[in-house]
C-alpha cells in the first residue's frame, strides 16, 4: 500500500473514531450535549445524558433521569421521577428527590434527599466504591433498609453507619481477601413501617450516614 494511501485511510478512521465520541443516547424528550458542562433540566419529560468526562448539573426534571459520566461529578437539583445516576470518578449529589433514586460511582461521596409523599413506592439503590454517602428521608418513609460498608486493612481511618431508626448493626470478625485488599464488613438492616420501599446502601472506605427529616 502506498504510504500516501495509508495516511488518508488513518485521517478517515480518526474522524469516523471522533464522530462516535460525541454520541449520545436518549431516554424521553430531551437529550443534552456532550460538552455542555451545565445541561441545565426541564420541568416535564425525561432527560438522558452521557458524557466522556466532566461534570454534569441538571436542574429540574419531570418524569425521568438518566445521567451518566465517564468522569466527573453529578448534581441534580429536584426530579419528581425516577433518578438513575452514575459516574466513574466524582461525587453525585441529589438535592430533592420524589422518585426511585440509583446512584453508583467508582469513587465519591453521595449526598441524596427524598422528598414528597411516602406512600408510593420508590426504592433507593446508592453504591460507592469509595466514599460516604448520605441518605436523607420523610420522617414517615417505610422502608426496608440493607447496608453493607467495607473497609480495607490499609483504609486511613475507621468508618461507621449512623443511623437513627435502630438498626441492627455487624461487624465481620475475620479479613476477607477475596477481592485482592483484606478488608472487613459491616452490615446493617431494619425495618421502619411497612417496609414498602427497598433501600439499599454498599460503600467501600466510607461512612453511611440514613437520616430522617
Amino acid at each position: 500500500m502506498h504510504k500516501a494511501s495509508a495516511i488518508s485511510i488513518l485521517l478517515i478512521a480518526g474522524a469516523i473514531s471522533a464522530g462516535l465520541s460525541g454520541c449520545r443516547y436518549s431516554h424521553g424528550s430531551h437529550d443534552r450535549d456532550n460538552s455542555s458542562a451545565s445541561d441545565g433540566g426541564s420541568d416535564s419529560g425525561a432527560i438522558h445524558i452521557s458524557k466522556m468526562g466532566g461534570d454534569i448539573h441538571v436542574g429540574d426534571v419531570g418524569s425521568y433521569a438518566k445521567v451518566k459520566s465517564m468522569g466527573g461529578t453529578i448534581a441534580i437539583d429536584h426530579a419528581t421521577g425516577p433518578i438513575d445516576a452514575s459516574t466513574m470518578g466524582g461525587g453525585i449529589s441529589i438535592g430533592h428527590a420524589s422518585g426511585a433514586i440509583k446512584a453508583s460511582t467508582m469513587g465519591g461521596d453521595i449526598t441524596a434527599r427524598m422528598v414528597g409523599d411516602s406512600s408510593s413506592e420508590r426504592d433507593v439503590e446508592l453504591t460507592s466504591h469509595g466514599g460516604t454517602i448520605t441518605l436523607t428521608v420523610p420522617k414517615d418513609f417505610p422502608m426496608d433498609v440493607r447496608i453493607v460498608l467495607a473497609y480495607t486493612k490499609n483504609a486511613p481511618r475507621t468508618y461507621e453507619i449512623i443511623d437513627h431508626i435502630g438498626l441492627q448493626q455487624q461487624e465481620s470478625p475475620d479479613w476477607d481477601n477475596s477481592l485482592g485488599s483484606p478488608r472487613k464488613y459491616i452490615r446493617a438492616a431494619g425495618r421502619v413501617g411497612s417496609g414498602l420501599n427497598h433501600v439499599v446502601i454498599k460503600t467501600t472506605n466510607g461512612d453511611v450516614i440514613l437520616k430522617q427529616e
